[in-house]
């Protein structure tokens, strides 16, 4: 409907309803910078985000105000500056992870067979990133626990599907049915409490680091760089930074799986790929990467590539409107509905992607790192990396909003494709398995997906 809607219109606004708010799809540059210029009371993406996941029910009562800053932005330095300073010294680790948690996973009996392992692709990626992600924001005292990490990997999914059924419904209706369709009372309880205990023993010792009490260095991870960059004159307490925390786990945990899920199939399907990757990343290229977190251009495209192809949401850059809002032009968004970017529909326009439909995995590469007898035969006018906001590729945001956490995700995606290729060859176990769930906007892999791995 959002593809239909979007060559319909011809580059000019066009609307969708949805069963809860409509929906104002741009996407040219001027409506756009108009979104980027409009006032916070206004448009806020905050406002959206909570509309999305009902947090008062899926994140026990947590319920963020929506204008942008009005209760601190510090996650931006702390996700985008205080986090992509540690990643230097967070490689060897996220490298030791990955390779451990591919084993646990795979060596389970019912997943192998001799050197032959098949596995369901979604969940292992998950459940890798999840292991990933649970080491670099908790640290070494959370990211052992079994028991946390095993309800906060449950989490997620729960969210997700919770937060869709409750935005069906009227609000009269959501404080009867909300805390019955969440089923995450339990789970939400434990982790937040479990969370919150660390969060408080983490504040009493910056106290007493600040007063010269204690002397111990600060651990380096994301409990304290969100204790850092808590607004001071907001007087945050542990329990309000332990839902800020929980708050970017979210985010960073579901997009990331299922994006690294697609680049993997991808591998499987293109298998033409596979000699020039695995080339790159068993080589000088690959110790660069560890010892920089940068480099890699050739998997750094393919997964670009990928995310390009099968991006996990149709839609981006959402923004509810406070108050109606009006373009320069007369479109006019209403109160409570939105305006977004048809994001899926541009990534598959050929005025922006020649030969968009087509998978072309060094398509955002540098012309001189592409190797001759490259499978690729289209190649942007200008290169870019996955981590880049570039023009008409909206994965990471809109309007100087954007993912503060997009580095991360790109090496951490970058290090599990590495490992993969490095150490086994890969293949879908039946091609004839759709990949792609779909439910209103989301596209997500499928759970009965199995990958073969054999090892090399």
């Amino acid at each position: 409907m959002i593809s239909m809607g979007y060559k319909t219109a011809g580059g000019k606004p066009f609307e969708i309803p949805g069963p809860d708010h409509d929906h104002v799809f741009i996407s040219s540059d001027k409506h756009l910078e108009e979104v980027r210029k409009a006032a916070r009371d206004e448009l806020s993406m905050f406002g959206a985000t909570k509309q999305m996941f009902q947090p008062q029910y899926t994140m026990l009562g947590h319920n963020w105000l929506d204008e942008r800053g009005a209760e601190g932005v510090g996650y931006i330095r702390a996700c985008g500056t205080l986090f992509t300073r540690q990643l230097f010294n967070l490689m060897p680790d996220i490298e030791r992870l990955v390779d451990e948690e591919f084993r646990r996973v795979t060596q389970q009996p019912e997943y192998t067979s001799g050197s032959v392992k098949i596995v369901q692709g979604y969940d292992l990626l998950r459940r890798i990133i999840c292991t990933v992600n649970g080491f670099c924001f908790f640290g070494d005292e959370l990211a052992n626990n079994e028991k946390f990490m095993s309800k906060i990997f449950t989490y997620n999914q729960v969210v997700i599907q919770a937060a869709e059924v409750l935005r069906l419904l009227p609000e009269f209706m959501k404080s009867i049915v909300g805390p019955i369709v969440s089923r995450t009372s339990e789970i939400q309880s434990f982790i937040f409490e479990t969370l919150n205990e660390v969060v408080a023993r983490r504040m009493e010792d910056r106290r007493l680091r600040e007063t010269g009490e204690i002397s111990a260095p600060a651990p380096s991870d994301m409990i304290e760089w969100i204790i850092e960059t808590a607004p001071t004159h907001l007087g945050w307490t542990s329990r309000r930074v332990t839902y800020e925390i929980i708050a970017i786990w979210f985010g960073s945990v579901h997009a990331l799986s299922a994006t690294a899920t697609y680049a993997l199939f991808d591998l499987c399907e293109h298998p033409e790929y596979i000699e020039p990757l695995r080339k790159e990343v068993t080589g000088p290229a690959y110790d660069e990467f560890i010892a920089t977190t940068k480099g890699l251009p050739l998997l750094d495209s393919f997964i670009k590539e990928s995310s390009r192809l099968s991006p996990i949401e149709s839609m981006a850059g959402r923004r509810q409107a406070l108050k109606d809002f009006v373009f320069s032009d007369g479109t006019t968004v209403k109160k409570g509905d939105w305006t977004c970017v048809p994001t899926k529909a541009m990534q598959y326009d050929d005025a922006y992607f020649p030969s968009a439909d087509s998978f072309e995995g060094f398509r955002f590469a540098p012309q001189d790192k592409v190797p001759r007898d490259s499978p690729s035969t289209v190649l942007q006018s200008e290169p870019s990396r996955y981590s880049d906001i570039s023009d008409n590729y909206y994965v990471w945001g809109i309007g100087g909003i954007v993912c503060p956490g997009r580095f991360y995700a790109s090496i951490a995606t970058k290090s599990v494709l590495a490992y993969i290729l490095k150490n086994f060859d890969c293949s879908l176990e039946n091609q004839n398995t759709p990949r792609t769930f779909t439910w209103r906007s989301y596209s997500f892999p499928r759970q009965d997906a199995r990958v073969k791995f054999t090892a090399r």
